[in-house]
């Protein structure tokens, strides 16, 4: 290697691996073979482009995106692009899960520089880290044309491309402004859902799109609308939406759980990686809705998801790891697929040609080589009456055969598993394996929770209690973002309301004042990165929502739900105050910014603070737990004590459950609002009824 620039040829790469084979990302491992030189994201790799006034060359993704993998094979792999690259670059991946804020960051600058981004983020940077262009995947020869170019015009015009690179950046340093202050009128919401309808496939549900995605946020929005108003064109729209998603190609039926998104409007081939913030989200959404609908279908969906995440992607540490990669040896969907004669030398001859089209298996295949992807939209009367069988019997042939295809279809090789563990999605996952508790009282989902939580605190809290953005393994990397610590409060949150343990409402508190430290802006909102953090044009503010909760509208619920607890006035009206500064930018917005939609709604409430006290195990308790926690309603905040009231570390921090204790031994609730509570009841329909009180769900 040169001393001087650097410089290492291909093939000495290729045989001694490259500056990634000891990182904890599986991401970055998997390149640490490549002829390129990479460079971890550091200070090492940057000194080194000062140093020798080179270039850098930013490549962005993650372990289970499917063009990723195309691009190493079809480009990175290859010596003289290799060559290029080593010669004349310091070349860079990032794992965007790890370091979401660099990626957040220089995808702006892509999507500017060409009106669209995506993964892999191909970027190229001044030594100054200033971008000066930027796109997403490139075949090999229009790659190799694209070097020489900026190699040339390095060489010869450097001030031009330097001028470019200061342009761009001084764009994407200025922050926009964010206080779009107006007034919110009494309709702003209804006007909201109105458009949304407008938007809405009547055929396939959804939203109109050549390719569909589920987008949690926004379906929890409407169905909290829906709970609030019982508008029945949103029931119609959750309705063909869930059952849509859970019916078609976008739901693994064989293994459980959601994949990333579908190819088409109908919801049937799905691009295949499976990711930890979909599953923990959507499990979240069923289990809401199979209470707020009255579809026990929609729970079961809920259920089963939280089964395959505790099952396929829990470590035995207790938290859960972020994705199932696409490709599966080598082929996106291979381990997915399968054809009528795979189906009946599964399961036999007898049940293998009605089960396959029950599962929308057919000769032709929806997918290649004649392959299907499996769907639950057949009739099991029609099959039925083709096939002599009675109707309840094709119906059963899934469930009694479902175990017995998972283990065939594990015979195959599988897709790879990526065990790092994000603090935010674990956060999420922690809320949904609580919620998962209070709608079913299963005891494995509360054990899941906790296990979760006490990861977290023993691998990703520091001793000031700051927080770690992912692990894997003993290793962490990064400081938490922004919506780290929002997402990780709000399912402390759900851990506490289904415990009452103070530790995890002292966590979430914790949480709530790091934030306002080492996150806050002078103007109002927070910071994605906290003070000190990787940010390499300037710390920047996200207010939209997208796949999970932007940070600032998970921060505002954190706050909101903390503070009805915690009975802490100030809360809402730091809620509202943000609500009505942004306000002309979230009516415009929609359901880009759904977070903020769902935080206003719950605010405009009424938001009832639900104190149980009673011994667990009393029948009495459970009446009362049971008229209340399985709705899982927005409307509702939980504090359960015990039957001798709470101890003072809780009082401490939530004042109102002073001197609530179970009344001449039975369980008793009390309904409250901000701090004044009702008179209490035993009566778990009236306690139901009392907190049905300004909601129809």
């Amino acid at each position: 290697m040169s001393e001087t620039t650097g410089y290492r040829p291909p093939a000495d790469v290729r045989r001694d691996g490259n500056r990634l084979q000891d990182e904890p990302s599986l991401y970055l491992r998997q390149h640490a073979r490549n002829p390129v030189d990479w460079h971890p994201w550091g200070d090492e790799a940057l000194a080194l482009a000062g140093r020798t006034n080179r270039p850098i060359f930013l490549s962005s993704g993650y372990s289970s995106c499917h063009w990723c993998h195309v691009m190493e094979d079809e480009v990175f792999e290859h010596e003289d692009v290799a060559e290029v690259l080593n010669r004349h670059f310091v070349s860079i991946k990032v794992d965007r899960e790890e370091r979401p804020v660099i990626d957040a960051t220089y995808m702006e600058a892509v999507q500017r520089l060409t009106g669209r981004g995506g993964w892999p983020m191909s970027v190229f940077l001044t030594p100054d880290l200033e971008p000066f262009f930027g796109g997403t995947y490139f075949p090999r020869p229009q790659f190799l044309s694209l070097l020489e170019q900026i190699v040339a015009l390095w060489r010869d015009r450097p001030d031009e491309l330097e001028e470019q690179a200061r342009r761009l950046a001084a764009s994407i340093r200025a922050e926009p402004d964010v206080r779009a202050a107006g007034e919110l009128d009494e309709g702003w919401l209804a006007r909201a859902v109105a458009r949304t309808a407008d938007a809405y496939d009547a055929e396939h549900g959804g939203f109109e799109a050549p390719m569909k995605f589920p987008v949690p946020v926004r379906w929890t929005f409407l169905l909290h609308w829906y709970r609030k108003t019982a508008d029945p064109t949103v029931e119609r729209m959750l309705d063909g939406t869930l059952d849509a998603m859970a019916r078609g190609g976008l739901y693994d039926h064989v293994g459980g759980g959601f994949h990333r998104y579908t190819v088409d409007r109908d919801w049937t081939v799905p691009h295949f990686e499976k990711m930890l913030y979909d599953n923990a989200q959507l499990a979240s959404l069923y289990l809401e809705a199979g209470a707020a609908l009255g579809r026990a279908d929609h729970t079961a969906v809920g259920v089963d998801v939280l089964e395959f995440l505790d099952r396929e992607m829990t470590g035995p540490e207790g938290a859960v790891y972020a994705s199932f990669d696409a490709d599966s040896g080598g082929e996106e969907g291979t381990y997915y697929v399968w054809s009528p004669d795979q189906i009946a030398g599964a399961v036999g001859d007898r049940d293998g040609p009605p089960l396959a089209a029950l599962l929308g298996v057919t000769g032709a295949g929806n997918f290649e080589h004649g392959t299907s992807v499996v769907t639950r939209r057949s009739d099991a009367a029609r099959i039925a009456d083709h096939h002599d069988r009675s109707a309840e019997d094709v119906a059963a042939l899934f469930g009694r055969h479902r175990e017995r295809l998972r283990a065939v279809r594990d015979e195959r090789i599988a897709p790879g598993l990526d065990r790092k563990v994000i603090t935010a999605w674990n956060g999420l996952a922690l809320s949904a394996f609580a919620r998962g508790a209070l709608a079913t009282g299963r005891a494995d989902f509360r054990a899941r929770a906790e296990a979760i939580a006490a990861f977290l605190r023993g691998r990703h809290r520091a001793g000031d209690g700051r927080l770690a953005r992912s692990s894997d393994g003993e290793r962490t990397v990064g400081a938490g973002t922004l919506e780290d610590y929002a997402l990780l409060g709000r399912g402390l949150l759900d851990l506490f309301q289904l415990t009452g343990e103070a530790a995890h409402l002292a966590w979430a508190s914790e949480i709530v004042d790091i934030v306002r430290d080492d996150f806050a802006r002078r103007d109002g909102l927070w910071y994605t990165a906290p003070g000190g953090g990787d940010a390499p044009l300037g710390r920047r503010v996200d207010l939209t929502d997208s796949v999970v909760p932007g940070g600032c509208s998970a921060m505002l619920d954190l706050i909101l739900t903390h503070g009805t607890i915690t009975g802490d006035t100030g809360a809402a009206e730091l809620v509202s105050r943000e609500l009505s500064r942004h306000g002309r930018l979230i009516e415009a917005a929609g359901l880009e910014m759904a977070g903020w939609l769902d935080v206003a709604l719950r605010l405009e409430g009424p938001l009832h603070e639900v104190i149980v006290a009673g011994d667990p195990d009393d029948a009495g308790f459970a009446s009362l737990w049971g008229a209340i926690a399985p709705r899982l309603s927005p409307a509702v905040v939980l504090l359960p004590v015990p039957a001798q009231g709470a101890d003072a570390e809780l009082v401490a921090i939530a004042p109102t459950v002073h001197g609530k204790a179970a009344m001449d031994g039975h369980a008793a609730g009390w309904v409250c609002n901000r701090g004044s509570c009702l008179a209490p009841t035993t009566d778990p329909l009236q306690i139901e009824t009392m907190t049905r009180e300004g909601w129809v769900r």
